[in-house]
């Protein structure tokens, strides 16, 4: 027991009985909790500072330990195991996952991580070896695994670079996703293997491309980055662009037009009416300039690719333009000298389709939206009017005639038999969906075709060449889609489903006998349920009704609409969805427009539905 000073002077007596020298009184400070109010205090670092320094430092050990060579370079980023794996993958199965390297592109700035939303993604330490990536979510300024009890002690993560994530997931996704035809012959997999780390543009187009591909559905993380990186990519083309114009590259601009169509084709993936024409247009001016040139074998092999790869562009760009600039370049090209009434069905290495028939189907929609554009923004009738549409006219007639005469010969392919019969058989369904779809969109807007074909039919109000030859041609490119399996050339599906779609009109209402809803018609009994949709009406549900009222006609076009809207809806799935998702709105539309005009005289077009504010985007 310690006892107090008692204070007494000169000395404390307490202290003299003891026997001290007594210090004297003196004042002890204690600090004491019992009436603290906590405080709350910003911090100035990030809140996960700790543990990005603890992953870092993991990595960095992890790195020294397993890495053959010492990193050279202050990013980190990925790059495939070599050039030849990266080639060698078929289009069945998904390039391997990608390697850390530390070398970031010469000139080039890599992007930073976006800003820490309510949930990031890290990679687990414990599921690094996988790449399973889990999402960590942020609660009262600290990050705990959405997996684990928040109490629990936290694992050592490693933090996803965001460029690196975005570079990898090019070559495991998006390159096979977006190529029709994905395999050892396609260019874009074999030279972005080679290009992404010393070529500014091709570096910051990967990355928007593959940002674009997932901002639907990891929009927390890549929203950012997603915004980002179209503005690096299009800065970099434009000094590319300046360089080639001013002859200060004088080999093959391969990274520039590699990044031109990665920038064309995605940028619809953000924002469903953003077109990337400008894209597309500088890519039709460096191949024209470029088409005018002695090249050596190889560049002269590159511009043919890059060719078909600009066909396949402005055909999408034909179906929703407006500007004659966009008509003009389709338009322009030349039919090959040297074709014969056989085209041969050999795979462009991209889109799959010969480059032969793409150019008619371009052609063909070309003059159908030229003509269309012509009629809606023109309320009467002159000299000047008719006198383009009867030039749209005998266009059309050489683009039918040229679709008649020639015949889809059978693919060669130079992968394994057991998947070559299978690639062969789709490929061919596919070119023959896009010619048959060609002459579909020609007979829908210049009905005066059908009438040369049957000079005896007699049509008063447009109905007997919708009954006797559209509709019939619909169904058939309906069925040969049907026999193309969704998940193969899945990006130039959605295209078909529209085109397919175009021609679904029913001939008459079918009675049913009872209830508001006369008539088996609306887009949404289409499409709803199996029942609805296969158009089977049961006497048990609609006992005045009776199935011999109900047309062949009617029962092949529901069936139909509904098979559309499912083929949709699994691509919806598997592609970038906002494209996707404006294919449907129209298609509701369009059929809507349909329904409610049978026993009428006038007929809607398609292209008049699409002209309506978010019914566009390219579809391909």
């Amino acid at each position: 027991m310690s006892l107090r000073c008692d204070e007494a002077k000169p000395a404390c007596e307490n202290c003299l009985k003891k026997g001290f020298q007594c210090p004297g009184y003196q004042q002890r400070l204690q600090w004491s909790t019992k009436h603290e109010r906590p405080t709350v205090v910003n911090p100035t670092g990030p809140d996960n500072f700790t543990q990005l320094v603890t992953a870092a430092s993991a990595s960095i050990v992890k790195s020294v330990s397993h890495a053959a060579n010492p990193p050279s370079g202050n990013a980190a980023n990925v790059v495939p195991a070599t050039p030849s794996t990266a080639v060698s993958r078929e289009s069945s199965s998904a390039p391997r996952s990608a390697t850390l390297s530390a070398s970031p592109p010469p000139s080039s700035f890599t992007l930073s991580p976006p800003p820490q939303s309510e949930t990031s993604y890290t990679e687990d330490a414990t599921s690094i070896d996988n790449g399973t990536l889990i999402p960590v979510a942020r609660k009262n300024g600290a990050l705990t695994s959405a997996s684990r009890q928040p109490q629990e002690p936290m694992l050592y993560q490693q933090v996803v670079d965001i460029p690196t994530f975005l570079i990898e997931h090019w070559f495991k996704s998006v390159c096979c996703s977006w190529s029709a035809f994905d395999s050892q012959a396609n260019p874009y997999r074999r030279l972005t293997s080679t290009l992404w780390n010393t070529s500014t543009p091709v570096f910051y187009a990967l990355q928007a491309i593959s940002a674009a591909s997932l901002v639907e559905r990891l929009p927390h993380v890549i929203k950012d980055t997603a915004r980002a990186a179209p503005r690096k990519a299009a800065e970099a083309i434009h000094k590319e662009l300046v360089a080639f114009s001013t002859g200060h590259r004088p080999r093959f601009p391969v990274e520039l037009l590699l990044s031109l169509f990665c920038m064309s084709s995605s940028m619809c993936w953000m924002e469903s009416r953003q077109l990337g024409q400008q894209y597309v247009r500088q890519a039709h001016n460096v191949l024209k300039t470029l088409d005018g040139q002695t090249l050596d074998p190889e560049s002269q092999k590159l511009l043919d690719f890059f060719k078909g790869c600009l066909l396949y562009e402005e055909a999408l760009r034909s179906v929703v333009s407006e500007e004659e600039i966009d008509f003009t370049n389709m338009l322009s090209w030349s039919e090959p000298a040297d074709q014969g009434p056989s085209v041969s069905a050999t795979p462009h290495a991209w889109t799959g389709v010969s480059a032969d028939v793409f150019r008619l189907f371009g052609k063909a929609v070309a003059l159908c939206r030229r003509s269309r554009t012509r009629w809606r923004h023109n309320d009467g009738t002159s000299y000047r009017i008719l006198q383009g549409a009867m030039r749209d006219i005998q266009e059309a007639t050489l683009v039918e005639e040229s679709l008649l005469s020639i015949d889809i010969s059978p693919v060669e392919t130079n992968l394994t038999p057991d998947t070559a019969s299978n690639v062969s058989t789709d490929l061919y369904n596919a070119t023959q969906a896009y010619r048959l779809s060609s002459l579909l969109q020609l007979y829908v807007t210049f009905p005066d075709l059908v009438a040369k074909r049957m000079p005896d039919l007699t049509d008063q109000d447009g109905s007997a060449v919708w009954n006797t030859w559209v509709s019939p041609l619909a169904l058939h490119v309906t069925e040969v889609l049907r026999a193309l399996p969704v998940g193969s050339m899945r990006c130039i599906q959605p295209l078909l489903c529209l085109c397919a779609g175009s021609g679904l009109r029913f001939d008459k209402k079918v009675p049913l006998g009872r209830g508001h809803e006369s008539f088996l018609l609306s887009a949404e009994s289409t499409t709803s349920t199996p029942s609805s949709a296969s158009g089977m009406v049961s006497e048990r549900e609609f006992p005045f009704a009776t199935v011999p009222e109900i047309s062949e006609n009617a029962i092949k076009t529901s069936q139909a609409r509904s098979f559309i809207m499912a083929r949709l809806d699994q691509l919806e799935n598997s592609l970038p969805p906002k494209p996707i998702g404006v294919a449907k709105l129209l298609l509701r539309a369009v059929w809507t427009a349909y329904d409610e005009e049978i026993g009428l005289t006038r007929r809607t077009h398609w292209l008049d539905v699409m002209s309506q504010p978010g019914l566009h985007s390219l579809f391909g």
